[in-house]
């Protein structure tokens, strides 16, 4: 096990809660930054744990998100307790905020950020002004209160803002969720390790039965042809939109996030012909410090 080197307390997360995590040979932790893909990959998970698209309770129920500050702790904590089928956790930390175990196998999905951007600006527009726990500890310089900070509605200026502002004083984007370009890096480096699965967006949307299969072999999970096509079927961002009250979390979050287009549209490049050079130009500086490889990983579509 390898410990946390810092934490981190923000109006959505706390990462302090992972210290009451209880790992279990097999779990399944799903950490990825804001809008890249987690409800999908959740969603993923879950067809192919229960080998059904079907599901016992809401999705969110399922698999929570354990240093959400919206949720009850001790509640996350006795439902991940009282489970018996294989367990999958949520998370939007990075790596260095989170104990890691060699039993339990990670998920990290990434994204072009500028489609990151453009998705993170719908969420964050419908999650305007929700309240949340009450932080603790030192939080980011504009953290003062556990309410969702109010941004832009126009989209440029909250491009500006995402790739410029940071919610923790060692970030430098990705506001006002924690960076995805230090989520990223900080995985990346260990990327080869045998218990950590990288996958990309774009990737599921171009060969969804394909990225499907990688994730059942990283899982140790056979591939049953017979149900097969259906569990593909219920992954894809039609059926999940006709599935949102079902997915969505039956708590404080349910109502603000079932009364907007929590999964948006599903699709990249809507960044395009919308920005000018010198909006790019902050998009490109943000990156420009990530390993090359991870650079040229995210943006492959481009």
């Amino acid at each position: 096990m390898s410990e946390p080197s810092r934490p981190y307390r923000s109006y959505f997360a706390d990462s302090t809660h992972w210290e009451r995590y209880e790992p279990r040979p097999g779990d399944i932790v799903i950490s990825t930054p804001p809008k890249v893909g987690t409800t999908w990959t959740q969603r993923i998970t879950s067809v192919l744990v229960f080998q059904s698209t079907e599901l016992p309770g809401r999705l969110m129920e399922i698999s929570p998100w354990l240093d959400c500050v919206f949720y009850p702790l001790d509640e996350m904590l006795e439902t991940l307790d009282r489970q018996r089928h294989r367990r999958f956790i949520k998370t939007h930390l990075p790596m260095d905020a989170l104990p890691i175990y060699a039993e339990v196998s990670y998920l990290i999905v990434g994204r072009d950020l500028r489609d990151a951007a453009v998705s993170a600006h719908n969420h964050a527009l419908g999650m305007n002004g929700l309240a949340g726990g009450p932080p603790r500890g030192p939080v980011g310089d504009d953290v003062h209160t556990p309410i969702h900070p109010k941004v832009p509605e126009d989209l440029r200026e909250y491009w500006r803002a995402y790739f410029t502002r940071g919610t923790f004083p060692w970030e430098t984007n990705g506001w006002p969720f924690n960076s995805a370009t230090r989520h990223l890096e900080s995985w990346w480096e260990h990327r080869d390790r045998p218990n950590i699965l990288f996958l990309h967006f774009q990737d599921m949307l171009d060969d969804l039965d394909r990225e499907m299969r990688r994730v059942s072999a990283f899982l140790d999970i056979p591939v049953d042809e017979s149900i097969w096509p259906e569990l593909v079927a219920a992954c894809t961002f039609s059926d999940m939109k006709t599935r949102q009250r079902e997915i969505l979390a039956a708590s404080q979050t349910e109502d603000p996030l079932s009364g907007f287009q929590f999964f948006h549209k599903g699709r990249n490049g809507q960044w395009r012909g919308v920005f000018t050079d010198d909006d790019m130009a902050l998009y490109h500086a943000a990156v420009e410090a990530l390993p090359a490889d991870l650079r040229a990983w995210l943006t492959r579509s481009a």
